[in-house]
């Protein structure tokens, strides 16, 4: 209806549980991590509460689309008592018949798919939302399915999603043995006030908004109605949409949203909002104080005396007239539109989280948490050059924790006396002739790490000329490692560090990069990583390459770089980021000089390049090659298909021809006859020369020499495939 009008590509508030729309508020990351905890550390039992419309739902539905294909899930939502057997609704869920069997029957076809399952290597997950509507028979019939396992093994993974109630009824005397077997549980609160302002910037940017919708005081009545709840905020900014699209006004102002909050309370049909934080005992809802829960939607006298001082109030806890008037730099003699405020995605913890001990050991428990989600099965790692030279054997290790890292302060936003040079940091890593230019590139005002094998070599003087500070890398040597070294110290030498730019050694950092990737993430605070190229649009991607600029709050809580990998690390890295909610971004922006351009190389160079390629191809398959990523499934079906399935073909169709002549005619010539298949064969490579060609620019030489590189190139790509797979003994033995 309005999206053409304000130029968005889909409605931004859609109350329907949508996970691409899903804002990471500090809640819902904690709430994530324990989902996630729970499903790859097998707990058998988890559970998430929550008021209504917090989002429990969404959260959900974002881990169902994150769940790889080693898992069997099954989402109940409507489920409880009188509406059939709990079994039947089990075995629905999991698409399985259930019509006209006995209790017992059901059960033993229960537990009979259980294990077939997991005889497929396939884990079991039951979800139920909704959960507080279970009846206590229906907890213990639960409680008995989870006591199916396999030896040590658990075949059923339950999550229990629900309102408050659900605790209540957990919390039962006759409940303790259910309650006992919770391994991961955690209650989603509201947003906090100056979250609701990131929360409605992230879900309009994800919209395609290219610019401020809602003013600032607009956005502060939204967050003091709504008390945080998403649901509430969603309802509340859609109709202010509508409204502001019927006056064809392109900015929503205080005045638009005064008046859906006035005409929700005198003709909407919504009924009492949830109350957040109700004292017990409260009074009727028609005569209970409006200091007990938000007051959007609460129908009451039009005309109350005390007006703003009433409203004042009338706030929840955490929503304070000081947390609100924090939120306005100057009261602006108009409601001007909103101007770029420099917010952070994760700003003001909930009040829950503000006291010490609780937040830090909350943020503790997140980070161990957050680095579970980064445990994957991984190859034996394989050699890698570092700076300082030589090649190294990798030893397998254990993956970087989060909380290795030195503390990101979650202040709201940076002070306005906050300097660009506080917030950014640069590491460099790799040897290099041009080392030392990458070093001076970003410029002196900012703080650099050059991560050095060993810190006498020729390399490291260098940089520390430049004006580098010099880190010996971890032992064995990775680019993962080294990276997650120049970033501890760099959050040593920098403690209010929020974004870093990770840069290999060559790369000449282009003027303004980061003063423009900086501004971006302030402006989009759901980007968690990006890159800049030139010429190539805006546009939302699944990875980066080497060189890339990143969220150091998102860096940490995904566990950093792993140190056992040999290549594709960033790639893994900008996987988890996203995994956990982040996005990653590609700039129309130059941030590498010369970058994308085409470089003259010699053979031997453009044959190592290619079969460094298909290396990382077969790895990238064996590392991310399932489903929902598929990284590289594409290119290395290429490589195996035009590097050895074409020629095989070719070459046995050739021999076989050669055969079948001397057989049929002993004076024809195999030679000729060969000819056909591998003149055929030859043709099939022209043909794609000429395609790839067409598709970059018929008229253009580079076009034809890219084509011919291309095509050829899956030669030296199967090359760097065997080698992943038959790597020489030396290298077996060693890693």
């Amino acid at each position: 209806m309005y999206e053409e009008f304000f130029g968005l590509s889909e409605k931004p508030f859609s109350i329907l549980p949508d996970p691409a729309f899903l804002y990471w508020g500090r809640g819902h990351r904690l709430a994530y991590a324990m989902l996630e905890y729970g499903v790859l550390n097998q707990a058998g039992i988890s559970i998430v509460t929550g008021e209504v419309g917090c989002g429990k739902t969404t959260l959900i539905h974002r881990l169902l689309d994150q769940l790889s294909d080693t898992h069997t899930v099954a989402l109940i939502s409507n489920i409880q008592e009188g509406r059939g057997d709990l079994l039947s609704w089990v075995l629905m869920g999991f698409g399985q018949p259930f019509a006209g069997k006995s209790h017992v029957e059901l059960f033993a076809q229960i537990q009979s798919f259980f294990i077939g399952e997991y005889a497929k290597g396939r884990r079991v997950v039951l979800i139920i939302d909704e959960a507080q509507n279970l009846s206590v028979d229906m907890l213990e019939e639960l409680r008995m399915l989870s006591n199916i396992n396999a030896g040590k093994d658990q075949l059923l993974q339950l999550i229990l999603v629900g309102q408050p109630q659900l605790k209540e009824l957990l919390n039962r005397p006759d409940m303790l043995q259910l309650a006992q077997r919770v391994g991961a549980d955690f209650h989603l609160q509201a947003l906090g006030a100056e979250e609701v302002a990131a929360y409605i910037d992230t879900r309009l940017s994800i919209a395609g908004a290219k610019r401020r919708i809602f003013t600032d005081r607009a956005v502060e009545l939204i967050a003091e109605q709504s008390a945080g709840v998403p649901r509430v905020i969603n309802i509340i900014a859609d109709t202010a949409l509508v409204y502001a699209f019927s006056a064809q006004d392109l900015v929503v102002d205080v005045e638009i949203v005064r008046n859906v909050i006035r005409d929700k309370n005198e003709y909407g049909v919504f009924g009492y909002a949830a109350r957040i934080n109700a004292p017990a005992g409260a009074e009727d809802s028609r005569t209970r104080s409006r200091a007990d829960g938000p007051t959007a939607f609460i129908k009451g006298e039009p005309n109350n005396a005390g007006g703003r001082e009433q409203q004042a109030e009338a706030r929840p806890a955490g929503y304070s007239s000081s947390v609100l008037s924090s939120m306005r730099r100057l009261d602006p003699p108009h409601d001007a539109p909103r101007m770029p405020a420099r917010r952070q995605a994760l700003a003001a913890p909930q009040p829950a989280l503000q006291s010490a001990p609780e937040g830090a050991a909350l943020r503790a428990v997140e980070n161990r948490l957050s680095f579970r989600s980064a445990v994957e099965a991984e190859p034996a790692p394989r050699q890698i050059a570092m700076a300082g030279g030589g090649s190294d054997a990798l030893a397998a290790a254990p993956r970087p924790e989060a909380s290795s890292f030195p503390e990101t302060p979650l202040n709201a936003a940076p002070s306005q006396t906050e300097t660009l040079r506080e917030r950014v940091g640069v590491v460099v890593v790799g040897a290099g002739a041009r080392a030392d230019a990458t070093i001076r590139s970003p410029g002196q005002d900012f703080a650099i790490i050059y991560v050095a094998a060993d810190a006498e070599t020729a390399d490291a003087a260098a940089a520390r000329a430049a004006g580098a500070e010099v880190v010996v890398a971890d032992s064995p040597s990775s680019l993962g490692r080294a990276r997650n070294a120049g970033y501890r110290s760099l959050k040593r030498r920098r403690p209010g560090l929020r974004y870093v730019q990770f840069l290999e050694a060559g790369a000449i950092l282009a003027p303004g990069w980061l003063e423009a990737a900086a501004r971006f993430m302030e402006r989009r605070p759901e980007v968690a990583a990006l890159e800049g190229r030139a010429g190539g649009g805006e546009e939302e991607i699944r990875t980066t390459g080497e060189n890339l600029f990143v969220r150091a709050e998102a860096f940490e809580a995904a566990g950093g770089y792993r140190g056992d990998l040999a290549v594709n690390e960033t790639r893994d890295l900008c996987i988890r980021l996203r995994r956990r909610g982040g996005r990653v971004w590609r700039l129309d922006t130059e941030m590498i000089r010369g970058d994308g351009r085409a470089r003259p190389v010699s053979f031997a160079q453009w044959w190592r390049n290619a079969q460094r390629a298909g290396y990382e191809y077969a790895h990238g398959v064996r590392l991310h090659g399932g489903r929902p990523e598929r990284l590289f499934v594409r290119e290395h079906l290429q490589t195996l298909v035009w590097g050895a399935g074409i020629p095989v073909l070719v070459i046995l169709a050739a021999l076989a021809a050669a055969a079948l002549a001397r057989i049929t005619d002993a004076a024809a010539s195999p030679l000729l006859a060969a000819a056909a298949p591998l003149a055929a064969g030859a043709a099939t490579y022209l043909a794609r020369v000429i395609v790839i060609a067409v598709r970059r620019g018929p008229g253009r030489l580079a076009a034809w020499r890219a084509a011919l590189a291309a095509t050829f190139a899956s030669f030296p790509e199967f090359a760097g495939a065997w080698r992943f797979y038959f790597p020489a003994p030396s290298k077996r033995a060693k890693a």
